[in-house]
């Protein structure tokens, strides 16, 4: 350096030494080349702030350095072993590509913590203008006041970003010194409007009314044009307990999201990953009152991999050691996030996850359900974070009748664009029972009943599979595939005849809810033998409480409605009556039928519904008029997977 420059700046000249180490690297060695550098000999802490690069943290590393959590039953330093499922998921919300993220979830689990967190990590490492929406503006200054203005003023690193200025820690909007942070209400169009946001956090969405206002469009939809500004950064996420079917959290959940993820654990005794599902939470039977249930916390866990059954703290060392995973694929989450690159995922966390929740206060809000209606709907909500769903009606015979189709015979399809037939097989000791069905494009997967029956033997079984069968207009479709039952005393006979014939999956059904509704497993041995299957089978698992539940509220649309579940004219009373005669028992939950009632084409239904559901027809692309045209001129049409060739 010149001497004149030595005297503009009025320095010392000194060698670049360790002292210096928290310059940038690239800077240090321009100067560790020159060997001098002259320099002010005290920085102040803002210019080492300016010259220091700091390496964005991971949204759970950065809320254990810096979150303080002050309302809470744990209350103090963020801590992620507290609530280890919600370290993923905090990670997920920053991951590239990833910009909405829908949690389901029960009370008591962390869920709104942790997008408290995420707006921390981004006011100090990636700021933006934020927008908080909850459903009332009582609710709104509430969080403001208990939440987020404690959140910032407890923790020094977001302290640093106070302006000092008192208006500008007001109660509906905190003015930050480089980014607003705005509170708003779902019944006000005036607060979701006319602001860019990049963050938006949409809480306890369940409770958000129809629309806005009476001219305005719903508040999730005005608050997420809020984030156009920033298409290519925003991110959303969407919170709620689940009240019905219809709510908003269920719909977003699992009609929004690409990839819903659930929590898997490991049990500490035999090292089994495992899916905790309600029904493996046991109690002394002789015990039916709640309170002394929870006193006495005689409920425990029993481990599907081991003999060992789990207390409390055994759960929780079990949630300690878990992760998250894709239903369906069962890829861990960022296995899936990087292979897939989704934009919208979706979680659902059960409240027998929380360290919070003990399984015995969950057992006694189950039996608190079975006398009162209104005491299961929120143990289905708010313990197993799922929408309650009321089939306490009968179906009528006459109602089932009334949808059959006047002038379509046995055996014949309907007309119009049809995306494929399947088929449910039902083994009984002595035949099967079969129900074809003819599904159409959309979601909201219209079907028509083609044909149905009872034969004695698999090789009548293989004529059925593979008959043409025609519509009305002469065009003629084979069954694409479906599923067969593989219980009672024939599995080892259906095992050796499904390797046969694989578009006819063998199943068995799994009365538990959560996880897919469709699963599977490697099966190597035939059933109570020693004895290799060839080459091993695929045995798939259907939740029958899910699909009983889809097909009755099918059976509900009437047959003039988009999504109609119709019959052809030649059913019979008996047949109606086989579609009634299951009930959804309001003690239990599950699904039952009275004995000595037949059931098989309710049976053969829903597995004809499992498999087009598992097949994903709702989404299958409708054909061309080309091909249409095409597959018409030939005089036949043979569908393959839903498209036509």
């Amino acid at each position: 350096m010149s001497d004149a420059a030595k005297q503009l700046f009025d320095t010392e000249t000194i060698k670049v030494s360790a002292a210096a180490s928290w310059l940038p690297r690239s800077l240090r060695r321009r100067l560790e080349r020159q060997q001098c550098i002259a320099y002010k000999v005290k920085f102040s802490r803002a210019e080492r702030k300016i010259y220091r690069k700091r390496t964005p943290l991971p949204v759970s590393q950065w809320a254990e350095k810096n979150r303080v959590v002050t309302l809470s039953s744990l209350p103090g330093p963020w801590k992620n072993e507290s609530t280890p499922y919600l370290t993923g998921i905090m990670d997920a919300s920053n991951y590239p590509g990833v910009q909405t993220i829908i949690l389901c979830k029960a009370p008591q689990v962390g869920g709104s913590e942790i997008a408290h967190n995420f707006v921390g990590a981004a006011i100090d490492q990636q700021p933006g203008p934020v927008l908080y929406v909850y459903p009332d503006e009582q609710t709104a200054k509430e969080n403001s006041k208990d939440r987020i203005q404690p959140m910032i003023n407890s923790s020094p690193r977001l302290r640093s970003y106070l302006t000092g200025v008192q208006d500008d820690s007001a109660v509906m909007r905190i003015s930050l010194k480089h980014m607003p942070i705005y509170m708003a209400w779902a019944t006000s169009p005036n607060r979701l409007a006319n602001k860019p946001i990049k963050i938006l956090i949409l809480d306890e969405i369940d409770k958000y009314p129809a629309s806005s206002g009476k001219r305005e469009a719903d508040a999730i939809a005005l608050a997420e044009m809020r984030t156009n500004t920033f298409s290519d950064s925003r991110t959303i996420w969407k919170i709620s307990t689940p009240t019905i079917e219809s709510g908003n959290i269920w719909v977003a959940l699992n009609n929004e999201a690409q990839v819903i993820f659930d929590y898997w654990v490991t049990c500490p005794h035999c090292g089994e990953l495992q899916l905790m599902e309600f029904d493996r939470i046991k109690w002394p039977k002789d015990e039916r009152d709640p309170e002394k249930l929870e006193a006495s916390r005689l409920a425990e866990y029993d481990c599907s991999g081991c003999d060992h059954s789990w207390d409390d703290e055994t759960r929780d060392r079990a949630v300690r050691n878990g992760h998250w995973r894709s239903r369906g694929s069962l890829l861990e989450l960022f296995v899936y996030l990087n292979a897939n690159r989704p934009k919208k995922v979706g979680f659902h966390i059960p409240a027998w996850l929380s360290r919070l929740v003990s399984l015995s206060e969950i057992a006694g809000d189950f039996l608190r359900g079975q006398k009162d209606k209104t005491k299961l709907k929120k143990f289905m909500n708010q313990r197993k974070a799922e929408p309650w769903i009321d089939y306490g009606q009968d179906r009528e015979t006459a109602a089932i009748l009334a949808l059959r189709d006047s002038h379509r015979p046995r055996g014949i399809y309907p007309s119009g664009d049809i995306a494929g037939l399947t088929i449910g097989i039902d083994t009984q000791d002595v035949g099967f029972y079969y129900r074809i069905t003819a599904w159409g494009f959309g979601m909201e997967m219209p079907a028509g009943l083609v044909a149905e029956g009872k034969i004695e033997t698999l090789d009548a079984l293989e004529e059925v599979i593979y008959r043409e069968y025609e519509n009305p207009d002469g065009y003629r479709l084979m069954i694409m595939g479906g599923m067969i039952d593989t219980g009672g005393h024939r599995t080892a006979e259906i095992y050796d005849w499904c390797r046969l014939h694989q578009h006819i999956l063998p199943i068995k059904g799994k009365s538990t809810r959560g996880g897919a509704p469709v699963d599977w497993s490697q099966i190597d041995y035939y059933p109570g033998t020693k004895t290799k299957i060839p080459g091993g089978l695929i045995l798939y698992k259907i939740d029958t409480i899910f699909y009983k539940d889809m097909l009755a509220s099918k059976l509900e649309i009437k047959r003039d409605d988009p999504g109609a579940y119709l019959f052809h004219n030649e059913i019979d009373e008996d047949y109606a009556a086989q579609m009634c005669v299951e009930y959804r028992d309001a003690e239990s939950g599950k699904w039952e039928c009275p004995k000595g009632k037949a059931n098989h084409y309710w049976d053969c239904s829903v597995y004809d519904l499992a498999y087009a559901h598992y097949r994903n027809i709702r989404s299958w692309v409708r054909p061309d008029p080309a091909q249409q045209q095409a597959a018409a001129s030939g005089g036949r049409r043979v569908r393959s997977q839903g498209v036509t060739v």
